[in-house]
């Protein structure tokens, strides 16, 4: 998708291919200050995979989230810091603040990574009520009056999606920057980076990311977290059928494929981003156990790839009851599998 193109985007602001909206995001500012990193390394090196079964309470009725980021409050420190950039999000409840920030960088021909809901983007095919604030894309071109350049990616794909470039108002781009609807409202919230002490990553950055996010799969503080959180969905969906109507609970098995096979995962729930950046990580420290992982992790996310499909066509779908049977019994397969690639990780890289 390419919208009119009457503005021209800054310099090395490619719009690039990619996966999930934040690694991709990051991808395109760190190519642009010239250090490019693949989203798979840089997902990793914040240990950015994870898993989580959470029930919300929304103003329509209960709503399970099943997600496979992790370190969502600590991703881009971490990520910074073992890379040697600064990365500091700013989050303002002031338009006028957020508008004049942003235009500040944006005249000095500076891309900005942005938050914002996808309901109020116009590159988006969405349902007039969806809101979701978690999302960014970067601004990276200005006409010097009323109207950017967002870079950003189809969100209908799975796997790599198609990046492309597209103008919006700046008053358009306000109401999604400063909306106030749940899930995650994205607070006007931008990012600020610094590459004067950048490095490429190094055998101990990747050591460490890795050590952080098995330690988070393997012990995490509750159980609906890492492999013990797979345990507990393999046990919850069951109870699906009795806690929804039938409505909700076609939408909740439809949100799932969602969240595993379309919403910027990468496909199979991060997991074949994250196989890929420990093939990245063999090949820099020559660790080929880090090797083996990967291909467990790949075959966990067929897995769960499986799980998505089982629930594409869940609007209108018959089966319902043997279908939760057969993801059950999937998602304990998942923690056996994720557990032993972990623990294969963790014996032979820190422990």
């Amino acid at each position: 998708m390419i919208g009119n193109l009457e503005i021209e985007p800054f310099e090395n602001c490619p719009s690039l291919d990619g996966y999930h909206c934040q690694t991709n995001s990051l991808a395109k500012i760190f190519y642009s200050y010239g250090h490019p990193l693949s989203e798979d390394m840089i997902l990793g090196l914040g240990a950015g995979m994870g898993f989580i079964y959470w029930k919300m309470k929304m103003e329509t009725g209960t709503f399970v989230f099943i997600g496979g980021r992790g370190n969502n409050k600590n991703f881009f420190n971490d990520l910074g810091k073992r890379i040697g950039v600064k990365i500091r999000a700013v989050s303002t409840s002031s338009t006028k603040k957020a508008k004049a920030s942003l235009l500040e960088k944006l005249v000095k021909d500076e891309p900005v990574m942005v938050f914002g809901d996808m309901g109020f983007l116009p590159w988006f095919d969405l349902p007039e009520d969806y809101h979701f604030g978690g999302h960014t894309f970067v601004i990276c071109g200005f006409n010097g009056k009323d109207t950017v350049l967002a870079s950003d990616m189809d969100q209908k794909a799975t796997g790599l999606k198609k990046g492309f470039y597209h103008p919006i108002t700046l008053d358009r781009l306000q109401k999604a920057r400063g909306s106030t609807y749940k899930p995650f409202p994205p607070k006007n919230t931008y990012l600020e980076f610094d590459f004067e002490k950048f490095h490429d990553p190094k055998a101990d950055d990747v050591l460490a990311s890795i050590k952080q996010t098995v330690e988070s799969q393997l012990n995490p503080p509750i159980r609906n977290l890492g492999v013990k959180g797979l345990r507990h969905t393999s046990k919850e969906i069951l109870k699906w059928p009795n806690m929804f109507k039938d409505r909700d609970l076609r939408m909740n098995l439809f949100s799932l494929y969602i969240f595993i096979e379309i919403g910027g995962t990468g496909g199979g729930c991060f997991r074949y981003m994250y196989s890929r950046f420990l093939k990245e990580a063999m090949e820099l420290t020559g660790n080929k156990v880090m090797g083996d992982s990967s291909e467990i992790l790949h075959l966990a996310g067929e897995k769960f790839t499986e799980i998505g499909l089982l629930f594409k066509d869940a609007e209108n779908m018959g089966n319902i009851d043997e279908k939760i049977e057969i993801a059950s019994q999937k998602f304990e397969e998942l923690a056996r599998i994720e557990e032993k690639a972990y623990r294969l990780l963790k014996e032979d890289t820190y422990s």
